[in-house]
């Protein structure tokens, strides 16, 4: 029995050591780790902002009001006093001129006497289609008709007479006009008539 009994406490010790090596793992290892995680947030990132938005664009100036004018011209050769391009109530002009441009536009004189009664204001512009100019009121002493009347200094100096008059010629008429009009529409820079040239839209 003796014999039997020390087999059995050899087992016994056996399964205690191993026991204690399976749940404890290698002596002197560090337990391992038991620290929760970071808890994850539920809460979305920002988006970012939205670029900027550019401005709206500006809205574009009305039209002018549209008429139908009875359009002459007079030159250097027959203003008053001829060989002159004096004017009665000058703008932006010391003397009659202008390039036609919206910010240069072309001295015309309309009805009355002297600057006295005029049927336009002094600094009224026009915006002539048939010539592609923009004009001014700068100047009175035009004929009266039936329809508003615009005198347009064409210049004319260089010219010969029946050149600058043919020129003349070649504008008068019933055409249309934009009273206060925008900038942009089509222009030809410059005088009507310089030197024997004639410079209006053809065709």
């Amino acid at each position: 029995m003796a014999r039997a009994t020390r087999a059995l406490l050899a087992v016994l010790v056996a399964l205690v050591l191993s026991g204690c090596q399976s749940s404890g793992g290698a002596p002197g290892a560090a337990p391992p780790s038991t620290a929760p995680s970071a808890p994850r947030s539920s809460t979305p990132a920002a988006a970012p902002p939205p670029p900027p938005s550019s401005p709206p664009p500006a809205a574009a100036p009305p039209p002018g009001r549209q008429l139908t004018v009875q359009l002459t011209g007079y030159s250097f050769q027959d203003n008053t006093p001829p060989g002159s391009s004096q004017v009665c109530c000058s703008v932006l002009h010391s003397v009659a001129g202008g390039q036609g441009t919206f910010e240069d536009p072309i001295t015309v004189a309309v009805p009355g006497s002297a600057g006295q009664g005029m049927l336009f204001t002094q600094g009224t512009r026009f915006y002539l289609p048939t010539v592609q100019r923009y004009v001014i009121v700068e100047d009175s002493g035009a004929s009266a008709y039936g329809l508003p009347h615009l005198d347009m200094w064409v210049d004319g100096r260089g010219g010969s007479l029946s050149a600058v008059e043919n020129c003349m010629d070649a504008i008068t008429g019933r055409v249309p006009a934009e009273l206060n009009p925008p900038p942009g529409r089509p222009v030809i820079a410059g005088p009507i008539a310089s030197g024997y040239g004639c410079h209006i839209p053809r065709g």
